[in-house]
């Protein structure tokens, strides 16, 4: 939402005194158990033990995961059931996609010939799609909208999926086959069942992972985002997946994080810590959102996905590494998404089921 300032981190991220909230409270309960456990007489082990694990729990280790966020993950993971199914179904005028959530939607292909960049046709075409979340946030309920690139070595289709009530702009064609291909499906047979592992999901003819981009902050200024990653050598989709927020509650939300981050910065200044350029932007970059909403402008959930497949688990391995790859010069960061593999795959599929 912001051409001046840019892209920065995501709200979940936002960071107290160089920490996240939630590594605070841990930090602060496991520091109060161990004095404690050293100032009274008599103090049980137990408390110590607790206490130590909490402070080891706020230690980051990967994905931007801290150790009590993947030790929950793995307690998920271990706790569900291995198999997932996915199944899609036509009906008259949408595909009902059901996956761990179930949703219906309309898919339109955008057909144009050689770089729509050059003649400005991008530009164009992304302000008809923020037209369409501008109409969409009036309504009760908001809505939720996506785009994926299908690629290929040879070819690449682009998806828009909508819901059954919401027209599309100008340039894109109802296509809903190509919500199929995309999701893995065939016309014949509208079901696949997925082996969920650690790092991918199996199916019966294909391997897949799923990374999603967690942080564009270091992307350079002037270029394409997510361009490099659709010019990886290997098939590849990127799914780009925008919930609505409805008009009210997101005038409360920006509203909110503006108050939240200046008074956490007026606490800072009190306690006697600088405040950093970081947060100087982010609050620039808070106030000129809420400026937006208040004009009338949609307030977005923004996700990105990129979903990798392959036919064997080592060819995966190297298209995962080749994405990664064209990631780190794009100055993007992907998350591997380790222990959520289906989750991540039901969210990233047309229409977001189970969002």
């Amino acid at each position: 939402m912001s051409e001046r300032i840019g892209l920065g981190a995501a709200d979940g991220d936002l960071r107290w005194i160089g920490v996240r909230r939630h590594q605070a409270v841990v930090v602060i309960t496991g520091l109060g158990l161990c004095g404690d456990w050293l100032i009274r007489p008599r103090s049980s082990y137990a408390e110590l033990c607790v206490g130590a694990f909490l402070l080891l729990g706020a230690a980051p280790v990967r994905d931007g995961l801290t150790v009590a966020e993947l030790s929950v993950v793995a307690l998920r993971y271990v706790g569900r059931s291995r198999w997932s199914r996915v199944a899609a179904e036509r009906q008259a005028r949408a595909v009902q996609l059901d996956a761990r959530g179930r949703v219906s939607v309309r898919g339109f292909e955008l057909h144009h010939r050689g770089r729509r960049d050059l003649c400005g046709l991008d530009v164009e075409g992304a302000r008809d799609l923020a037209d369409v979340a501008d109409a969409l946030a009036s309504h009760q309920g908001s809505g939720h909208v996506s785009v994926h690139v299908h690629s290929t070595p040879g070819s690449a289709r682009t998806l828009l999926t909508l819901s059954d009530d919401v027209a599309p702009p100008d340039g894109w064609t109802e296509n809903d086959g190509l919500i199929l291909d995309v999701a893995g499906l065939s016309p014949t047979k509208g079901s696949v069942w997925l082996l969920e592992r650690w790092r991918y999901l199996r199916s019966a003819n294909e391997v897949i992972r799923v990374l999603r981009v967690g942080d564009f902050t270091a992307a350079p200024e002037g270029r394409a985002l997510l361009e490099r990653l659709q010019q990886a050598r290997v098939g590849v989709t990127v799914g780009l997946h925008f919930d609505v927020v409805e008009r009210t509650r997101a005038q409360r939300l920006a509203e909110r994080a503006v108050h939240r981050t200046g008074s956490d910065g007026a606490v800072s200044r009190s306690a006697g810590f600088r405040r950093t350029s970081r947060a100087e932007r982010s609050l620039e970059r808070l106030n000129q959102r809420e400026t937006l909403v208040a004009s009338g402008r949609a307030l977005l959930r923004l996700a990105v996905y990129v979903t990798v497949r392959a036919g064997s688990a080592d060819q995966l391995r190297q298209s995962v590494q080749e994405v990664m790859r064209r990631a780190r010069e794009a100055g993007v960061r992907c998350e591997g998404g380790f222990g959520r593999q289906v989750i991540w795959y039901c969210h990233q599929l047309p229409g977001g089921p189970g969002w």
